[in-house]
């Protein structure tokens, strides 16, 4: 069975997790708050065959959803050391790229019914807990997205045609000899500066998506503008941390905000959206406001641990995520933008969003 490093941290995930009995919390910076945790009773993972329900008892029991078989039952110390097996085979190819084989603990897997290294789902969810709340005294069953720090830095929100948003040009019209030299540019910092000296104006429209646009405005009704105003200033190359560029668009404050308000206000406004698309809201896909992780998130650190974000600790995800995330330029080719468009003898840009963690 082969899989890439986010792939094994996620079923490093459901062995350490297995093996501990406890799901901790973390603050701002992925510190873990010994007081804040959750008992795990249960994880459930969605494989090709169905669902298997691994249940903390003593041992860990394998039972089979569909059919409510219990396939088998392994001492928890035998999840343990496999999980230090995968933790140093993944460790031991950090600086590689693509897809890698782990045979020490092929037999295990297959024992436990692993029978892939990424669980099956169509939601923000990657792993899914049934565990004892120490505060209500409940058992919820909470869902949850996993983000790796073992690998390369994992995306926030992904490319795709559904994330351009679409730029007016207006005041100089640019001739075909020039949009020829302004697509012969390699970097988008010089290609602003082009159509700067040029006296071309670049004015934001709108989501190239009706759905993403939608999604946007049901977080706020400004959100569309403010998210189109920061991607201007990455693609200028100002800044491309979340934080700075939030900074950047509090500066020009074009909701109009008090003096005094208006960084809270952007910075809120900014923290709510990364939230939302944290934990349920994507591009493409018409969203209701509900979270599909209702856990939350999931940390892998660079040492192992595994700590989450929750409920109890909400302004705690929120900071993680405005101050360890940036914008980046995805492929121009394969998300179709970049280039000067001409309809109705007006001319448009399209600039693409795609955010990541920062190491």
């Amino acid at each position: 069975m082969t899989g890439n490093k986010g792939e094994w941290s996620e079923l490093y995930t459901l062995l350490k997790l297995a093996a501990d009995g406890k799901l901790y919390a973390a603050d701002a910076d992925t510190n873990k708050i010994p007081e804040i945790y959750y008992d795990i009773l249960k994880i459930i993972r969605s494989q090709t065959d169905g669902k298997w329900h691994y249940i903390r008892n003593g041992n860990i029991k394998v039972i089979s959803e569909k059919t409510g078989n219990e396939v088998a039952v392994i001492p928890i110390e035998e999840f343990r050391r496999n999980a230090e097996l995968l933790l140093s085979s993944i460790k031991a190819v950090r600086s590689r790229e693509g897809s890698f084989e782990v045979p020490e603990i092929e037999g295990f897997i297959c024992r436990i019914k692993c029978n892939t290294t990424k669980a099956r789902s169509s939601d923000k969810s990657d792993i899914t807990l049934m565990v004892h709340d120490v505060k209500t005294g409940s058992d919820p069953t909470l869902g949850f997205s996993i983000k790796s720090q073992l690998g390369s830095p994992s995306t926030l929100l992904n490319a795709s045609g559904a994330t351009n948003f679409v730029y007016e040009l207006g005041g100089h019209k640019l001739t075909e000899s020039e949009k020829a030299e302004f697509h012969g540019l390699k970097h988008f910092k010089d290609k602003f500066d082009f159509l700067d000296r040029l006296g071309t104006r670049v004015t934001f429209l709108k989501p190239d998506s009706e759905v993403f646009n939608s999604n946007l405005m049901l977080i706020d009704t400004k959100m569309p503008q403010i998210i189109g105003e920061m991607l201007e200033n990455f693609y200028r190359a100002k800044a491309n941390r979340v934080a700075d560029l939030t900074e950047m668009c509090a500066a020009r404050n074009l909701c109009g905000i008090s003096e005094s308000g208006k960084n809270v206000f952007y910075a809120y406004k900014i923290k709510e959206f990364m939230t939302d698309t944290a934990l349920g809201m994507m591009p493409g896909l018409p969203w209701n406001g509900n979270y599909e992780a209702t856990g939350g998130y999931i940390i892998v650190k660079e040492d192992g641990d595994v700590l989450c974000y929750h409920i109890y600790n909400r302004n705690e995800f929120r900071e993680y995520l405005y101050n360890n995330t940036k914008f980046e330029t995805p492929s121009k080719e394969r998300h179709h933008f970049g280039a000067i468009e001409e309809t109705g003898g007006k001319q448009f840009l399209k600039l693409n969003l795609q955010i990541r963690f920062v190491k």
